[in-house]
């Protein structure tokens, strides 16, 4: 069988078998019978010439051969996809997309509440939804359409289209009441005092503040560890620690928290931008960046 006899839409069918590996569920998916399911797994085993997928306890589980379709597979529906859609327009007033955008605990903080605040007022019927940040699988997340963007820092990803966004320093933070008083922050301060650490791949005990002082000479020593900055705040309040924090994050809790600058220069990160070149014409992909950067500006 050739590409001239084959069905594309059978594609989208291999694509769902192989997600859920379940008749059942990939029938379902495609809003079709359960028997109509079945009679596309038969043809598609006719087309590639293998079973494709094989009854392993309750599931169905994909065939070496299977396997090696998958990837494949999503870059060619997806570039399929680009096709259809490029050239359309993008009503956000009644569209019912799902934009789903990878970032950190700072960028569903801080930058996410305005991309939400303008999807609820200029489309309405959409959704917004916030993806963890996992270093190792951003790339295969835009390339795969699990994600429509990313929002990260520091990154490179050769392949993919950026856009710089915004920048960011740093302040340290303290409970209300600390013992150390309400001065500026001294450098001998700041080395005495025990410190909380924000560690996003969780457990570290070291950072680019403490990267920094090295280069001083000196040290600080960190006392606990968290995966998130939204977990600090809670925290400092209740102990005296200190906190290095960024800037629009710290400057949230002033009513609860004491925050001061750096006694040395803060390091600086940048967040940008970034998604699959094969979205960069699709009309609904073109107007949510724009909404990302309009959000960036608006914290800026």
């Amino acid at each position: 069988m050739d590409i001239k006899q084959a069905d594309i839409g059978l594609l989208v069918g291999l694509q769902a078998l192989l997600e859920t590996q379940s008749v059942t569920r990939a029938a379902k998916a495609l809003n079709l019978s359960q028997p109509a399911m079945s009679a596309q797994l038969a043809r598609l085993r006719a087309m590639f010439g293998d079973p494709l997928l094989v009854s392993s306890g309750r599931r169905l589980v994909p065939t070496s051969r299977a396997e090696a379709l998958r990837d494949p597979l999503q870059k060619l529906l997806g570039d399929m996809d680009a096709l259809i859609k490029e050239g359309r327009t993008f009503d956000a007033a009644t569209s019912k997309a799902t934009f789903r955008l990878i970032g950190t605990d700072y960028v569903h903080g801080v930058i996410a509440p305005h991309i939400a605040t303008k999807l609820a007022s200029a489309a309405p019927r959409a959704r917004l939804a916030l993806l963890p940040f996992d270093p190792s699988s951003v790339w295969s997340a835009l390339e795969e359409d699990r994600a429509d963007a990313a929002l990260i820092t520091g990154m490179q990803l050769a392949d993919a289209k950026m856009r710089a966004g915004l920048e960011e320093d740093f302040l340290v933070i303290q409970r209300k009441g600390h013992a150390r008083g309400t001065g500026p922050m001294t450098l001998e301060a700041f080395c005495t005092a025990e410190h909380v650490l924000v560690s996003p791949q969780g457990g570290g005990f070291s950072g680019a503040i403490d990267a920094r002082l090295k280069k001083m000479g000196r040290v600080r020593r960190v006392a606990c560890s968290v995966p998130g900055f939204f977990l600090v705040p809670s925290l400092i309040a209740a102990s005296d620690y200190l906190c290095v924090l960024p800037r629009r994050i710290a400057t949230q809790y002033a009513s609860s928290l004491d925050w001061f600058d750096l006694p040395f220069p803060s390091p600086r990160f940048q967040i940008d931008l970034l998604w699959h070149p094969r979205r960069q014409q699709d009309p609904a992909h073109v107007w949510f960046r724009q909404q990302v950067s309009n959000a960036m500006r608006a914290v800026a």
